[in-house]
């Protein structure tokens, strides 16, 4: 039987919709939904394989050829709409309510001190500009979108935060930020003060760093 018919999407959009809902298909199975021929299925699906998004496996019959069944990658589930922000956001309004907010900083603080034992490693035994550069690169892995800049009148160096990945989290709880200013400090074994802030409206997060 067919499913419901998929509209309004090209077909990498179409391949994607129907292995995150229907699990994994052949490209027959793929062909008939799409009413497409094997070949454009295949062609899309070697693309997305390429691109990291689907894999596949071989399943043996014990009849006829092995065929390959394909599916999404973990990668894929970025392409979908994700509500972690809001959810993150509920469970500490619960911990607030439960509680109180000393237990929502303590809970704050707890990821703060993991962030810091998983990063300070790869600090030691460098200059400043080269930790910094270090602690940017980790953030811009963890989802930030940041950069370093020198302050040429000064000393000092900056980090800026184009992108904050918990920016939902940081405008009901400001201790976010706190937190990072501590990951920042602990971790660089420098003074680093935030300047201002993606959750109170400025254009980006701006932290000054100076031994």
């Amino acid at each position: 039987m067919r499913g419901t018919p998929i509209t309004g999407k090209d077909t990498r959009e179409k391949l994607l919709f129907l292995l995150k809902t229907r699990g994994q298909m052949t490209v027959d199975d793929l062909s008939r939904e799409l009413d497409s021929s094997g070949v454009n299925v295949r062609r899309h699906l070697d693309s997305l394989e390429r691109d990291g998004l689907v894999e596949s496996i071989v399943q043996r019959r014990d009849r006829g050829r092995p065929v390959f069944l394909f599916s999404l990658t973990d990668q894929a589930d970025g392409l979908f709409p994700q509500a972690y922000d809001v959810v993150s956001v509920e469970i500490l309004q619960q911990v607030e309510e439960q509680f109180g907010r000393e237990a929502v900083c303590a809970v704050l603080q707890g990821r703060a001190e993991k962030i810091i034992r998983r990063i300070k490693p790869h600090m030691d035994g460098k200059p400043l500009r080269k930790k910094v550069e270090e602690f940017s690169r980790i953030f811009n892995e963890m989802g930030y979108l940041t950069r370093v800049e020198a302050d040429a009148k000064s000393d000092r160096l900056s980090v800026l935060v184009h992108h904050c990945p918990v920016l939902v989290i940081a405008r009901d709880f400001p201790e976010v930020c706190d937190g990072d200013c501590t990951i920042g400090r602990e971790s660089l074994d420098a003074d680093v003060v935030r300047e201002c802030a993606l959750s109170e409206g400025a254009s980006c997060c701006r932290f000054w760093i100076q031994p």
